[in-house]
């Protein structure tokens, strides 16, 4: 090689070693900087309302219902019998109760 071309390619290597050294230096600081961070507000969790059972017209058989406070009746048609049924709540569902949890249940009211 010529020794004038060998100093060109000196030159252009070491001013791109710099270049690159001081643009990742650059972008590496800028990535460290934070933003002013504002209080955080502590997130209240709801707790799902309260579910309780209604023993229905067939033995055996209860409602899922449920409790919120300040509700008015709602209106569902019993599975087992013609009648609608009024419970203190919304309905989510049937079960299938053992004689002992059964008794010890209230009654829909009618």
């Amino acid at each position: 090689m010529f020794p004038a071309r060998r100093e060109n390619e000196r030159q252009t290597m070491s001013a791109t070693r710099t270049t690159r050294r001081a643009t990742g230096r650059a972008a590496r600081a800028h990535k460290h900087v934070r933003p002013a961070v504002k209080p955080v507000h502590k997130i209240r969790v709801i707790a799902p309302p309260e579910q309780t059972l209604y023993r229905l017209c067939k033995a055996g058989w209860a409602v899922i219902v449920e409790k919120i406070p300040n509700a008015q009746g709602t209106r569902f048609v019993c599975p087992f019998c013609p009648v609608s049924h009024r419970v203190p709540g919304p309905v989510r569902g049937f079960r299938r109760m053992r004689r002992a949890q059964w008794v010890k249940l209230r009654r829909v009211k009618e």
